[in-house]
């Protein structure tokens, strides 16, 4: 009896559990521009089940084109953003009093 082909779909990722217990799937994101190398990145989980389906969500988000990398920006730095870019459309004084809570609730120096 032939063997099947067992290799998974190009594009499909990988579930592993580590030696420290927990699930890892990893699956590629992208290639560098620069080198033309794959980005791959992990997901990690306690279960097989639950990081199953942490990869999945992955996967169907760059099939869509909704996927974007997680970033370390500070909430700081990301209402400071915020209010100078996507508060252009908006009246003088809205965008004073927005700024106004931010520093007084939000982001108090």
């Amino acid at each position: 009896m032939a063997r099947k082909n067992s290799r998974a779909a190009s594009g499909s990722g990988s579930i592993r559990q580590r030696k420290d217990g927990l699930w890892e799937a990893r699956f590629i994101v992208g290639r560098d521009p620069g080198t033309g190398k794959q980005i791959r990145k992990s997901l990690y989980g306690d279960t097989q089940k639950e990081v199953r389906e942490k990869l999945s969500a992955a996967i169907a988000a760059i099939d869509r084109g909704t996927y974007f990398e997680p970033s370390k920006i500070t909430l700081a730095e990301w209402l400071e953003i915020w209010v100078t870019d996507y508060m252009g459309d908006k009246k003088f004084l809205t965008v004073k009093h927005y700024k106004a809570q931010c520093e007084t609730h939000i982001n108090p120096l």
